[in-house]
C-alpha cells in the first residue's frame, strides 16, 4: 500500500495512478510540505486510517537557480523548508511507531549538491547539505539508541531531467533520467544501502575532494564544466 503527500492535486493524481497501473494500492494527499501543519494532519490521517508505515520516502524538493543575491527571502525559506524540515516533520510523524517496532526504512532524497557545491545554488546546495547531514545524524541516533531494525538510506544524483533546472549539462555524466534514478534508489533500499550516489562514481569525487590539494581540486572543477540556465545580477528583495 501506498500513500502520497504533494502539493499538486494533479501531480499526485497521476502518480497514483501509475502506482495502481502497477498493482499498488494508493491514498493520495494533497499536502504543502513546506507547512509542518498539514504535513502533522495528513500523518494522522494516514495512521488512523490506513496503519503503520514501514518505508518513509522523502522526495519532496524545490530549487531556485540564482546567484544568492538575486534569490528571494520567500525563495531560500521555501527550499529550507522543503528541502529539509520537511524531512524532519514526517521522521517525527512516522517514527515513534518504527522505534516500538523497531522496524522501518527511513529514505532521504538528497542530492549531489548535498556533497559537493556548484555556483548560483548557494542556498540549494546549502538545503542538501542539510538534507544529506539529517541522514546521517539519524542514522548514528538510531545506532546509539540499539534501533538496527530501522534502516537509512541517502540518494544523492546529479540533475535529473525534471525540467527542475533548465539546459542543465556536466562532463560528471549525462542528464539522468527518471527511470535510471528510481531503479538506483529501489536497489539501495533493498539492499540497504546508506548512501547511494548516481552515477556510482561520484563517490570517488568525493574521496578525491578530501584528499586533493586545493589548487588541484580547481582543475578538476573545471573539468567537470557544470552548466544551466540561471538567473545572475538582479537585487534581492527587501
Amino acid at each position: 500500500r501506498v500513500c502520497l503527500f504533494c502539493l499538486l492535486q494533479h501531480g499526485v493524481e497521476d502518480t497514483a495512478a501509475e502506482c495502481e497501473r502497477l498493482g499498488a494500492t494508493v491514498q493520495a494527499f494533497v499536502v504543502d510540505c513546506s507547512k509542518r501543519e498539514e504535513i502533522c494532519s495528513a500523518a494522522e490521517k494516514v495512521k488512523k486510517d490506513i496503519g503503520d508505515v514501514s518505508i518513509l520516502v522523502n522526495n519532496a524538493g524545490v530549487i531556485t537557480a540564482a546567484d544568492l543575491l538575486s534569490t528571494q527571502d520567500h525563495q531560500i525559506e521555501r527550499m529550507f523548508e522543503v528541502n529539509v524540515l520537511a524531512h524532519i516533520w514526517t521522521t517525527r510523524a512516522f517514527l515513534p511507531t518504527m522505534m516500538n517496532n523497531n522496524h522501518g526504512h527511513i529514505v532521504t532524497v538528497a542530492s549531489a549538491a548535498g556533497h559537493f557545491v556548484t555556483s548560483f545554488m548557494v542556498a540549494y546546495c546549502s538545503s542538501k547539505f542539510a538534507a544529506v547531514g539529517f541522514h546521517k545524524a539519524l542514522t548514528e541516533e538510531l545506532s546509539t539508541l540499539g534501533k538496527d531494525g530501522i534502516k537509512t538510506t541517502c540518494l544523492c544524483p546529479i540533475f535529473i531531467n525534471t525540467g527542475f533546472v533548465k539546459n542543465p549539462s556536466t562532463r560528471l555524466g549525462k542528464v539522468l533520467e527518471i527511470e535510471e534514478v528510481v531503479e538506483a534508489l529501489m536497489e539501495g533500499i533493498l539492499t540497504n544501502q546508506k548512501m547511494i550516489f548516481v552515477p556510482s562514481h561520484l563517490s570517488i569525487a568525493l574521496l578525491s575532494e578530501m584528499l586533493f590539494p586545493e589548487r588541484a581540486l580547481a582543475v578538476l572543477k573545471k573539468l567537470t564544466d557544470t552548466k544551466f540556465d540561471a538567473v545572475v545580477g538582479q537585487k534581492s528583495a527587501p
